[in-house]
C-alpha cells in the first residue's frame, strides 16, 4: 500500500511571509533604469494566484500584514484569483523580470501549499 502524503495548507502568517518574499524578490530582480532594460511592448504583467477555500478577507489581512494590497478578479472559468501588487517599475521587460522574480516565489508555495495555485498573468497594451 502507497503511502498517502498531504499538502499542509496555508495559514495567514505564512501567506503575509510568503507575500513579502514575492514583494522583496521582485525589486532584488530590478535590472534599473534605461532603454536598455526597458524594450518591448507596455505590458501589464503581473504575480497571480489562487487559494482553495481561504476566504478574500483573510487573503487580504495577510496581504496588508506584509504591507502590500491584493486584488482579486474572476478568471479561467469564472474562479476567483488573486493579482498580488508587489513593486513592479517599468512598463516592458523590465516590468515582465520583476514580476517573473515575484512568481517564482508564489510558485514554489504552490508547489508546498494544498490549495495554492500560481500562474503569472501576461497581458501587453
Amino acid at each position: 500500500m502507497e503511502a498517502t502524503i498531504t499538502k499542509p495548507r496555508i495559514g495567514v502568517g505564512e501567506l503575509a511571509e510568503l507575500f513579502m518574499r514575492a514583494d522583496a524578490a521582485a525589486i532584488n530582480a530590478d535590472p534599473g533604469d534605461g532603454l536598455h532594460n526597458d524594450g518591448g511592448s507596455c505590458n501589464f504583467d503581473t504575480p497571480a494566484f489562487r487559494i482553495d477555500g481561504m476566504q478574500e478577507v483573510t487573503i487580504k489581512r495577510a496581504a496588508a500584514l506584509a504591507g502590500l494590497q491584493v486584488t482579486g478578479f474572476k478568471w479561467l472559468g469564472g474562479r476567483k484569483w488573486y493579482w498580488l501588487n508587489v513593486v513592479l517599475n517599468g512598463q516592458a521587460n523590465r516590468r515582465s523580470t520583476m514580476m517573473e522574480a515575484a512568481q517564482r516565489v508564489l510558485n514554489e508555495a504552490a508547489e508546498r501549499f494544498d490549495g495554492f495555485h500560481a500562474c503569472g498573468y501576461h497581458q501587453c497594451d
